[in-house]
């Protein structure tokens, strides 16, 4: 009788060890988030930043006539040097002659008459008044032949400097108002390359000795034309808010290069110069915005494969990165992508990378 109950009982405790063996082996391990990590490079010891620049001419005039007429004669064509003091344009004069002419005449019986006033308030005739009143037309006749020959020196435009003209900007024959542009002469003594520039360089642009910076023209991949600094337009661009800065080009330059071209400037910025030098660059993408202002990145530890966040103090962005003051090191591990998916203690797989801050893909 033992017998038969005995087997069932050994029957039923094979039965659950075989079911307990069952429900582990059918436990699913633990499912990693894959993640895109990066390594946070140091800081270089030169900064690079490239730029699109713009060839200037030192200076750039639109020449007028100051005073209104019809163009007789446009005597420089466009794209051609001019030295200073060159006949440019000219108007039709004939009426500036005759009012000179006028004027001479008017100015000779003011003067007549003054002479007649002056002898007649000797001999006792003429009152004071009369003789200064003959004194006075004197005065302003002789004023009026001085604005005569004025115009008629403003019927003609000379060059104010050897320069290029560059463009007309009327046709021969037009009529004109005074002060309407008639053509357009640049200054090519020095060229000159803008560009814009943020405003967290400017300091560091006025120092010469804390940069190096340099031009090339798409034509002229093979040559490089250092550049010195000029002038800051301290006005910043309304839509931008990136600062004009103007650097001279060297003299040797070939004669192809004129204002207007587009040029690539290159610049090397001494990273120990600037504000906050020693800073480390991140991709903008590993910024976690904190409810409270600010930002966070999450610190991936590759021991344990978890996450932990760590608030930032960063300086700007430029680009698609941004500079970080603290909060993070060089060497340490930080997501790049999805970061707002993450909590704490999350553990995470990383995606394959090729190199600090180099990898592709995202968190998912």
């Amino acid at each position: 009788m033992m017998t038969r109950y005995l087997l069932p009982a050994a029957a039923l405790v094979s039965a659950a060890l075989l079911a307990a063996c069952s429900d582990v082996a059918a436990t699913p391990e633990e499912t990693l988030r894959t993640a895109r990590i990066e390594t946070v490079a140091a800081p270089t010891g030169l900064a690079r930043r490239e730029f699109v620049g713009r060839v200037e001419a030192r200076y750039s005039v639109d020449l007028a006539f100051q005073v209104s007429g019809r163009l007789a004669e446009f005597a420089i064509p466009e794209g051609q040097m001019v030295q200073e003091g060159t006949l440019i344009a000219r108007l039709e004069d004939q009426d500036y002659e005759r009012a000179l002419r006028e004027a001479r005449v008017q100015l000779q019986q003011a003067r007549t008459n003054l002479d007649r006033q002056q002898t007649l308030h000797e001999r006792g005739i003429a009152s004071d008044a009369a003789l200064e009143d003959a004194r006075t037309a004197f005065e302003l006749r002789s004023v009026a032949l001085d604005t005569m020959r004025q115009n008629l020196s403003y019927a003609t435009i000379e060059a104010p400097f050897t320069g290029l003209m560059s463009r007309r900007l009327v046709d021969n024959f037009t009529t004109l108002n005074a002060g309407q542009p008639v053509a357009r002469l640049q200054d090519l003594s020095e060229l000159r390359v803008a560009i814009a520039v943020p405003e967290s360089l400017i300091a560091t642009l006025e120092r010469p000795d804390s940069y190096a910076i340099s031009a090339r023209f798409p034509f002229m991949a093979d040559r490089e034309f250092p550049l010195e600094f000029r002038e800051l337009i301290a006005e910043p661009d309304a839509a931008s808010q990136t600062y004009k800065v103007m650097f001279a080009l060297p003299e040797n330059l070939p004669g192809n290069i004129l204002p207007g071209m587009t040029v690539n400037v290159r610049v090397q910025l001494d990273q120990e110069s600037l504000p906050g030098g020693d800073a480390v660059r991140i991709p903008v993408t590993a910024l976690a915005a904190l409810p409270e202002g600010g930002f966070q990145v999450w610190v991936f530890d590759p021991d344990t494969s978890e996450v932990s966040a760590r608030p930032v103090r960063t300086r700007g962005v430029e680009g698609n990165s941004a500079l970080v003051l603290e909060g993070v090191q060089a060497g340490e591990q930080i997501v790049t992508a999805g970061v707002n998916a993450l909590r704490e203690g999350m553990r995470v797989r990383p995606m394959a990378a090729s190199g600090a801050m180099a990898a592709n893909g995202a968190a998912r």
